[in-house]
């Protein structure tokens, strides 16, 4: 179940960053961009199969996959990433997350059984750091079709399994404004001068 051979893996750079004021997935994170950062992370866990979702630019070892159903939320891109995936697992990772440790994205790829495995820190979902099965593309078509495309929804409808994190709470961090990124960059900072990434 937990064969990283069986798992693609999609980055999520979509989004309107409006309260960042310019393209989250073009940050810089010392020398490189936040989707060249979260890629990279990917390939150090094994996986081969990469696409990025709401992102244009050519990047080395991954495939740009476009929404076929736009401007429709995060489900959108986890739908079009699930029709395009290669393997029966899509491992879901946000662009603005790259704090996010290998280690839990390793132990995610190994508890995964069926249906949906998300993380889950202070019992709160984190359904943008997960592995998502491939067969249900079809409900995220319906769901996109229809009024109510919240990836929650989703959720309610699928099997879903979790992975409680309890580890440090910054690293898990969404970076949403120029505080945000701030923040995200002086802990990298302060964790990397005590060699704890």
């Amino acid at each position: 179940m937990g064969d990283k051979n069986t798992v693609s893996a999609v980055v999520l750079a979509g989004g309107y960053a409006s309260r960042m004021g310019r393209d989250k997935a073009e940050l810089d994170f010392h020398g490189r961009s936040f989707v060249q950062h979260q890629a990279e992370k990917l390939k150090a866990l094994g996986i081969t199969d990469i696409l990025l979702s709401g992102y244009t630019k050519p990047l080395e070892g991954a495939r740009l996959v476009p929404d076929v159903y736009p401007h429709r939320g995060p489900l959108s891109g986890i739908h079009a990433a699930l029709l395009a995936a290669e393997h029966p697992r899509l491992l879901v990772l946000a662009v603005d997350t790259p704090l996010v440790p290998l280690s839990l994205l390793e132990e995610l790829i190994e508890a995964h059984r069926a249906g949906v495995t998300l993380v889950t820190a202070d019992g709160k979902w984190e359904p943008l750091i997960g592995v998502y099965d491939t067969a249900l593309a079809p409900v995220c078509e319906r769901l996109l079709r229809g009024e109510d495309s919240s990836l929650r929804t989703l959720l309610r409808e699928s099997e879903l399994h979790t992975v409680a994190y309890y580890g440090d709470p910054r690293l898990l961090l969404n970076c949403n404004t120029p505080e945000d990124y701030r923040r995200l960059c002086d802990c990298y900072d302060k964790r990397h001068e005590n060699r704890e990434l």
